[in-house]
């Protein structure tokens, strides 16, 4: 049947399901999934790290979630994943699929089509097994060094820049079968606050949204992106309704992206479970049916079954009592299938469980991460001229938790600290560093962390030779603008230690850019090509 034919034949409770991704807990399909799936029609899923195992297991996990729908005479799933790369990963090496740089680190290196090709390969891995859309790429401006939840899943601070990367990343998905959502709409990169916790807003003019945060999705919507996904982020220039996020804000997502913007595609909540909207005053159920009123298609879910159906109760309620409107539950379906019917989804075909290793973990995919990675680190200061570190020197390391392995991977003494060091780590750390070491200290985030800034300038102060990596952030040297030598990496998974390592050693030259301001101290694009001459 055509998507049309689908939406015709189907009930009001089944359209209702049409709208609903929900996560679940296990790595099989439990009898309480496939009831969600066969008796409340759910029409599509979302898989976390707790759903994932290996590759085969992922690939029989949705087959059997494809199979429920489709012999119980249902419309086949949408099956979901965070994909961003970097940071945001739910299939890693360690469970056998490739790993890549994240956003950021992909922006330092200059190049669009890095992008791409990321995106591309990560869409056969996910096709591999049988998932078929990607809540990716991130195109928020990261223009808030403050800011606790993008950051590194940005590409830049720069709004064209990151129009540019998120369009080659949304091209290489889509064209790899995947449907692309970027996020967060209208622009999480200016807040202060994480959205998980609690409700971020973003005061700035009209004039300056359209100017800065507009710009990606603006241009995400002229490439055809399949979806995108609603911020749980107050904006008073466009809805001046206090204390009303975005995802249900019928302004934000009708008026202006529907109207205005002309985007025909797809719009998903953000998980209707985070902190932000429960602040605001919208419990789950009120929630979801507050966003599917305001124009959302898809409602995001993450665990709790029973919190689905109480959701489901809530929005079939407000349909019958006429606070939403069917035509804009019909609207929000008759998109849903149009787009499974675009992408074969409607009877989906089963992931090859045989051929999965054409496809995942290839030689090719490993050696791209890798290739990337070495051209993102990025080296903003050498003015001691400790690099490439001296094989000879007796060397520490110094490990956050973001850093954990890179001791080992240098073959060097660590120590491992917490992420907020306490008296005792760092009196350990200048003990022990007092010996004629070179020190390369680890930090995450330490523009928000005193207590590893402390720990930095216990070590600048004491006159150590000190090398500082920010494994996250690029921000962290506001902290301590004195620091000589200052190191960027934007990560931490496999191919960003690898890089690292390869640089430390000068097995290759740092030729990373830094694709956002570093406020008061360098502009983007900053970054030195190779070591400088030792004195």
């Amino acid at each position: 049947m055509t998507g049309q034919q689908w939406f015709e034949s189907l009930s009001l409770e089944e359209k209702i399901g049409q709208v609903m991704i929900i996560g679940f807990d296990g790595t099989t399909l439990t009898p309480e999934l496939k009831t969600m799936i066969t008796e409340y029609h759910v029409g599509g899923v979302i898989l976390f790290a707790r759903n994932v195992e290996s590759p085969e297991q992922v690939a029989r996990l949705c087959n059997d979630l494809q199979q429920a729908a489709t012999e119980s005479g249902h419309p086949g799933l949408l099956i979901a994943i965070d994909q961003e790369g970097g940071r945001v990963a739910r299939l890693t090496e360690a469970k056998g699929f490739t790993e890549f740089p994240g956003a950021m680190a992909i922006g330092a290196t200059g190049s669009p089509d890095n992008a791409r090709q990321v995106a591309a390969a990560m869409a056969a891995e996910m096709r591999a097994v049988g998932i078929n859309v990607d809540f990716a790429p991130d195109l928020d401006v990261n223009n808030n060094p403050l800011n606790p939840v993008i950051g590194v899943r940005s590409y830049g601070s720069e709004p064209q820049q990151v129009a540019a990367f998120g369009t080659a990343a949304i091209e290489g998905l889509q064209t790899g079968g995947v449907l692309a959502f970027g996020k967060h709409f209208p622009g999480h990169g200016d807040t202060g606050t994480d959205s998980h916790v609690a409700l971020p807003q973003v005061a700035h003019p009209l004039e300056r949204l359209e100017s800065v945060e507009f710009v990606p999705f603006e241009a995400a919507i002229r490439a055809n992106v399949a979806g995108i996904m609603s911020a749980h982020v107050t904006f008073p220039a466009i809805d001046a309704t206090p204390g009303t996020p975005a995802t249900v804000s019928s302004k934000v997502l009708t008026d202006l992206l529907r109207q205005e913007m002309q985007f025909k595609g797809l719009v998903v909540t953000d998980s209707l479970e985070m902190g932000a909207l429960g602040e605001a005053g919208f419990p789950v159920p009120q929630a979801a049916a507050a966003a599917l009123k305001a124009g959302a298609d898809l409602l995001l879910f993450n665990r709790d079954h029973a919190l689905h159906r109480q959701a489901i109760d809530e929005v079939e309620a407000q349909i019958q009592n006429g606070t939403i409107s069917m035509d804009r539950l019909d609207a929000a379906v008759q998109r849903v299938l149009a787009v499974k019917e675009q992408y074969g989804l409607l009877s989906p075909t089963p992931a090859a469980i045989d051929q999965i290793g054409n496809y995942v973990y290839t030689q090719n995919n490993i050696e791209l991460s890798r290739q990337i990675a070495a051209q993102s680190v990025t080296l903003l200061r050498d003015e001691a001229g400790l690099l490439p570190i001296k094989t000879e020197a007796p060397l520490l390391v110094v490990e956050v938790p973001a850093a954990a392995g890179l001791g080992n991977l240098l073959g060097a003494t660590s120590i491992a600290v917490s992420n907020e060091p306490t008296a005792a780590e760092i009196q350990l750390v200048l003990g022990t560093a007092r010996d004629g070491r070179t020190v390369i200290v680890t930090t995450s985030d330490a523009n928000r962390t005193p207590a590893q800034v402390a720990l930095i300038n216990a070590l600048l102060e004491a006159g150590v030779p000190t090398v500082i990596i920010a494994m996250r952030n690029p921000y962290d040297l506001m902290a301590f603008p004195e620091a000589t030598t200052y190191l960027l990496s934007y990560g931490n998974n496999p191919p960003a230690l690898e890089a690292l390592v390869k640089v430390l050693r000068g097995e290759i030259l740092p030729q990373g850019k830094v694709p956002v301001e570093i406020p008061g101290l360098y502009p983007i694009g900053a970054g030195m090509d190779g070591f400088a001459d030792r004195p």
